[in-house]
């Protein structure tokens, strides 16, 4: 209890160090603990960015490397290889880039191996990649049927890295605490403060401290706001890697939808014209019969397929509904026997019971006469013996007589 009592002493006592105002202990300890809160948790975000961050900047130059590549290659299919299969021109040198996607992704499944933030996203991505079905002298792309913020999340990145949510909360903490701190400090000094007669004693000791009362909030506004000064630009910083690494991924996996891969299988109708036929021909000799013709066998599977899966529903929606309009008459002819049966049951249970209230209802009349005769015969026997008794005779209990004997000298 001492050591309690000299604590409290300690803590609200002022003290001044290098010439400055009288503050509270309380308010010094306060204020150098929100110092130290502040700069310990400023280390931990700062670490913790870094570790998130170091992944994306190892990354960023092989992918941007094999995105730049990658668009150069793009560009030359689009505009000087537009034709598949046609010869460049002669004055044209032929592209000395012989790139392959498959090369591309197992660079990149090395590089995603050897870190462990990627490591589980890359398989699920891997997943959704698919590979361009073309003729056996083109060389096959690699597209992805998700985008790759669908995978590469930044709760799935981040969230057991970098506590987001506690260091955006971390200001408003450190406010709140220095607000508390002050609130006490006030407390303490408007305890010392009670009524003598017309006088108030311990004024004197509020007054004195009353600026350093404030220095807990003051160092803890200042905390928080260096303190969002210094994280938001860090973790838009992460952002923004996470950002740029999620646009380099799309871009050496461009994403192809449901509809382009069906348009691809849809051929395409030719127009009317001798020159456009003539053309036609042409390119289908050049290619050597491996134009659309050769999607002819692949477009009848699907649809023999179609044609298959629609009979089949056709045949189990039939079905369904030829069993929708049987199942009450099954259900009536199944259960018409139980439930006469039932019916039948619940009528001789009723009408055994009936039996059996009256049964009872006749046992209970005739019991009544029996008790009231007994009743009837038992009056009579005591009428009979009271008439017949000698005159000055009376009955007295073995234990009377024996208690009122008394005994002889």
């Amino acid at each position: 209890m001492t050591s309690i009592y000299s604590l409290w002493e300690f803590l609200i006592r002022d003290a001044s160090f290098f010439g400055g105002p009288q503050i509270p202990m309380l308010s010094w300890l306060g204020s150098f603990g929100i110092v130290l809160f502040f700069l310990w948790h400023l280390m931990r975000l700062r670490w913790d960015v870094s570790s998130a961050q170091r992944p994306f900047d190892r990354l960023r130059p092989m992918l941007t490397a094999l995105a730049n590549e990658r668009g150069d290659i793009d560009r030359e299919r689009f505009t000087s290889r537009a034709l598949v299969g046609f010869a460049p021109p002669a004055d044209q040198a032929a592209p000395s880039s012989t790139r392959i996607d498959c090369d591309d992704l197992n660079t990149l499944e090395a590089a995603m191996q050897n870190e462990p933030m990627f490591r589980q996203p890359w398989a699920q991505f891997r997943k959704t990649l698919i590979l361009q079905h073309v003729p056996w002298f083109v060389e096959p792309r690699i597209f992805s049927t998700r985008r790759a913020d669908d995978i590469f999340t930044q709760d799935t990145l981040l969230s057991h890295r970098v506590n987001l949510a506690f260091y955006s909360q971390l200001p408003s903490l450190v406010t709140g605490i220095g607000l508390l701190l002050t609130f006490l400090a006030l407390f303490i000094g408007l305890s010392k403060l009670h009524a003598d007669g017309h006088e108030i004693v311990g004024i004197q000791g509020l007054i004195n401290g009353l600026a350093g009362k404030f220095l807990t909030s003051i160092v803890g506004l200042i905390a928080a706001n260096l303190f969002t000064l210094i994280e938001k630009p860090m973790v838009f910083r992460l952002m923004n890697a996470h950002h740029s690494f999620l646009g380099l991924i799309d871009k050496l996996f461009p994403r192809k939808t449901m509809e382009q891969m069906l348009e691809q299988l849809t051929p395409i109708p030719s127009e009317h014209g001798g020159s456009r036929q003539a053309s036609g021909g042409e390119l289908r000799e050049r290619l050597g019969g491996m134009g659309t013709d050769s999607l002819a066998a692949p477009i009848a599977e699907l649809a023999s397929a179609v044609r298959s899966l629609t009979q089949w529903k056709q045949d189990e929606q039939a079905a369904v509904h030829r069993i929708t309009a049987e199942l009450p008459g099954v259900l009536r002819d199944e259960f018409t026997a139980p439930m006469k049966a039932l019916n039948d049951s619940i009528h001789d249970l009723t009408v055994s019971l009936q039996d059996m209230h009256l049964h009872r209802a006749q046992e209970t009349t005739a019991i009544n006469d029996l008790m009231s005769r007994l009743s009837g015969r038992l009056a009579e026997q005591r009428l009979l013996s009271a008439i017949t008794r000698p005159k000055g005779y009376r009955f007295w209990p073995k234990r009377s007589l024996v208690s009122t004997q008394r005994p002889t000298a």
